[in-house]
């Protein structure tokens, strides 16, 4: 190292050295391989917990849905239900709700079209959700039954981080859930 070239030759030949390690050696290859599985792994986790949280939303939709066709088919007569009787079975699938923690959206007063009612949330975020009970749902030849359809929003946040992995992504998801119990009337 008598004069600045070779120093700089030197420190040249180091910098190439260390690089070839690196992108070479047993520490790069670790470091390349935890660059290319880690987005892959959180993608897989984000999707893990939404899919679980959505198998959760199901089933306390599940569970509210057949609550409430068990109180309606338990109302009045085949002649109809009053106003009463729905109020009734709105406030369960209200209850149900709150009591499982979706306090997002509430069911209102339904609107009557023969024999089945049609109940629209509202809260943030309840565009889509409906509460439907169909008084008069044909179970079997002369049987005749209630059916309480539900759909609730759920938003998805595998997409999201889909789109950041890969902006091209289209990955599109249902934004609703939606369930239904049918119960013989028993009056």
């Amino acid at each position: 190292m008598n004069n600045a070239s070779d120093f700089s030759s030197e420190e040249g030949l180091w910098i190439m050295r260390a690089i070839r390690n690196l992108a070479f050696g047993r520490e790069g290859s670790q470091l390349l391989e935890l660059a290319i599985v880690l987005p892959l792994l959180a993608a897989m986790i984000v999707g893990i917990f939404d899919f679980g949280e959505a198998y959760n939303l199901k089933q306390k939709l599940n569970n509210t849905a057949r609550e409430a066709a068990r109180f309606a088919a338990g109302q009045n007569s085949m002649s109809g239900l009053n106003d009463s009787d729905v109020a009734a079975i709105v406030q369960v699938v209200n209850s149900y709700l709150q009591s499982a923690g979706l306090t997002q959206c509430t069911f209102g007063a339904p609107t009557k079209a023969t024999f089945v009612y049609t109940s629209t949330a509202t809260g943030t975020g309840c565009g889509s959700a409906s509460l439907v009970i169909d008084r008069v749902f044909h179970i079997n030849a002369g049987t005749a039954g209630t059916k309480v359809t539900l759909v609730y929003p759920f938003t998805w946040r595998v997409g999201n981080v889909m789109r950041l992995l890969l902006p091209s992504s289209t990955l599109t998801l249902p934004t609703t859930l939606s369930t239904d119990a049918i119960m013989q009337n028993l009056n």
